[in-house]
């Protein structure tokens, strides 16, 4: 039987199983892949899917032996797969209803921070893609109008809605929230791409400010 490195390179990433690709991230040189395939086991035992891994932080990466590098290129390669299967280039998603924004952004409910999210849309609502815009308490001195409209105008959107967590489950909007909102549909009029909603994120449910008359 070949090396687990040398198996993922025969049969490519695609094919490749689970537990050897986490292997592979893991490990810092192609000989040391083969040694990450027990731990990558124990890794993932205890996700019921490989969605779940997006719980995965780095205190259990750590508890399995991984050193800070290990864990934290581990997770960056994680993150990196989540936001490209979000960001666009597979299935068109239309946005109808806020339920759709927090289908598509369902993630942020685990992240232990505010995530400030632009999803950009086409003439018809569907999302050309979403990035994130900051994270960290959501105040107007740190989400800037230009940082939110230059991704926009880039891509050619013609619309957008904005999205963020709350790490609390609580999405109940603060008045910061309301003010953001405000100096965001503003500046779409201005600029003509307008804000179609702000969605607030939280365990189980979300408030969307268009719903509240606040754009």
């Amino acid at each position: 039987m070949p090396e687990a490195f040398d198996k993922v390179r025969a049969m490519g990433v695609p094919a490749s199983h689970p537990r050897e690709l986490l292997a592979v991230g893991m490990a810092r040189r192609p000989s040391d892949v083969e040694g990450f395939l027990p731990i990558a086991d124990q890794v993932l035992r205890p996700f019921a899917t490989l969605r779940d891994l997006q719980n995965l932080s780095a205190g259990e990466l750590r508890a399995q032996g991984l050193d800070e590098f290990e864990s934290l290129r581990t997770l960056a390669l994680l993150e990196l797969g989540r936001r490209t299967a979000g960001s666009g280039g597979g299935e068109v998603v239309q946005i109808d209803c806020p339920q759709d924004v927090f289908r598509l952004l369902s993630h942020l409910r685990n992240e232990k921070q505010e995530h400030f999210i632009a999803v950009l849309l086409d003439a018809k609502n569907r999302v050309i893609r979403w990035t994130t815009v900051h994270i960290g308490t959501l105040t107007m001195s740190v989400v800037g109008t230009r940082e939110v409209f230059r991704h926009a105008v880039r891509e050619g959107a013609s619309a957008l809605i904005v999205a963020h967590n709350h790490p609390s489950g609580d999405p109940e909007p603060s008045p910061e929230d309301i003010k953001v909102t405000k100096h965001l549909a503003e500046a779409g009029n201005l600029l003509e791409i307008p804000l179609l909603d702000h969605i607030i994120l939280g365990d189980r449910r979300w408030v969307s400010l268009s719903e509240r008359k606040h754009v």
